[in-house]
């Protein structure tokens, strides 16, 4: 077994045999050109595993990753928990997962795991105050990782220096698709092995940045800097503005397109302004802005960070109410057979189960009319999705949502062949009355109990 460890800012990369396979993890990112940012992302990447079904009670990240700084001023070494761990005021980081966990074959028959980190800074001042005292530009980092739940000696190992580029990203991300879902849209992009910087490097970029302008908002600049190659950080350079041009497939120009870049901080600032922005690895491929209006059209472009001379194409997408489950994945247009189900479809694991007909005519006859109702299915639209991942992820959860589902279930499959067919104000009296009596029996039953008891 050989480990070659370099404390460079190219990667390093350890080895171990497995299984006749050779496991290897790679750990790509940089740190932020805006010091005054209060997070960096990694991304972690570990192939040929021979494990990938969780244990019980086992999280594929928490039990399989640690993450060690090697040179904070106060010690040699200090682990960065995770965010959920407890007494985090005491640490100056700390570490989560930034997006889904990317399992993905490999030819080996094993499977290759990626793992998109943010690590954050707990203190006032970002960066700058916490992990760069006296002017560094760059700081050491350990990252384990554990096959098993339990670590063992044999854990794979990657030292890595995450340094300030100097150099930005001068080419724009490709094949960049924008989709319409309820508030928010779904922007798409094709992940490229390398892109090309200003210093003429072919290096992975840190993140895309997907930025959503509302047509018709009154923005008429965006801000930017003006990149010098002299300047180690963005606090270093000098300030520009690009021109918005709406309707146009180049819909953010710039002055001087070989200098200006535009400005992340600033962006997240402008959203009462109608501009709205969303980062994301570029492995993950895709990313969401969320806090749309829907029936309002966006100009939608992203760019890789640092940096990004170059911007992707503009597109034109349109938030709305009428999206499914496949649709807020960025797919498109659902047929009728695929409905909003988001939750229950989770648990059934198809949108097709026939439990999930009565759920929709529920849905669909009693809540959209009634404005309480129409306020709840637009709740369920926004935040449904992640809780419906969860769901879908963890087959005890699959089990204990159609526990709870049984009784509405069951309740409305007897409901709608009944009564369904009558009018919804006939079926509202109907529905109060069995209340009523249903209240009124279940008192009478309390009362003979509580004789007997006696």
């Amino acid at each position: 077994m050989t480990r070659g460890i370099a404390i460079i800012i190219a990667l390093a990369s350890l080895s171990f045999a497995h299984q006749g396979f050779s496991k290897t993890m790679t750990v790509a990112g940089h740190l932020p050109r805006d010091l005054s940012q209060d997070y960096f992302d990694l991304e972690i990447k570990v192939t040929d595993i021979s494990k990938t079904t969780p244990a019980d009670g086992e999280d594929l990240f928490k039990d399989r990753i640690r993450v060690w700084l090697t040179d904070l001023s106060n010690s040699t070494s200090e682990y960065v928990p995770f965010e959920t761990d407890p007494m985090l005021a005491k640490v100056p980081f700390t570490v989560r997962l930034n997006s889904q966990i990317i399992q993905t074959p490999n030819s080996n028959n094993l499977t290759d795991f990626t793992y998109n980190v943010r690590i954050s800074a707990n203190t006032v001042g970002g960066l700058k105050n916490t992990l760069l005292p006296n002017n560094k530009s760059s700081t050491v980092l350990q990252v384990y990782y554990y096959e098993e739940k339990k670590p063992t000696p044999e854990a794979k190992v990657e030292s890595k220096t995450i340094s300030i580029n100097t150099a930005i990203v001068k080419t724009a991300p490709e094949n960049v698709t924008a989709k319409g879902t309820h508030r928010a849209i779904v922007i798409k992009w094709t992940t490229p092995a390398t892109a090309t910087w200003s210093d003429g490097s072919a290096q992975t970029p840190s993140q895309v940045i997907a930025v959503a302008i509302e047509k018709s908002s009154t923005i008429s600049s965006v801000p930017a800097y003006l990149y010098d190659s002299t300047s180690a950080t963005d606090n270093d350079a000098s300030e520009g503005a690009c021109v918005y041009v709406r309707d146009s497939e180049n819909c953010v120009q710039c002055s001087d397109p070989d200098r200006h870049y535009l400005n992340p901080t600033k962006l997240t600032q402008l959203s009462a302004s109608g501009v709205f922005q969303s980062n994301a690895s570029i492995s993950s491929g895709e990313t969401t802005i969320n806090g749309l209006e829907n029936g309002k059209s966006y100009d939608v472009f992203a760019f890789f960070t640092p940096g990004g001379l170059q911007r992707s194409s503009c597109k034109v997408a349109t938030p709305s109410a009428n999206t499914t489950w496949s649709e807020h994945n960025g797919e498109d247009e659902a047929t009728l057979s695929d409905p909003k189900c988001f939750i229950a479809t989770a648990a059934y694991g198809t949108a097709l189960h026939k439990n999930l007909r009565p759920l929709r005519w529920f849905r669909d006859v009693v809540l959209k009319n009634s404005r309480p109702g129409a306020a709840f299915i637009d709740w369920y639209y926004e935040h449904g999705p992640a809780a419906a991942q969860v769901v879908a992820a963890h087959p005890a959860l699959q089990i204990f949502t159609q526990a709870i589902l049984w009784l509405p279930v069951m309740f409305l499959s007897f409901w709608i062949p009944l009564l369904g067919h009558l009018p919804l104000t006939a079926q509202a009296i109907i529905l109060f009355i069995v209340a009523i009596v249903a209240l009124n029996c279940t008192n009478l039953l309390q009362r003979r109990l509580r004789r007997r008891a006696i």
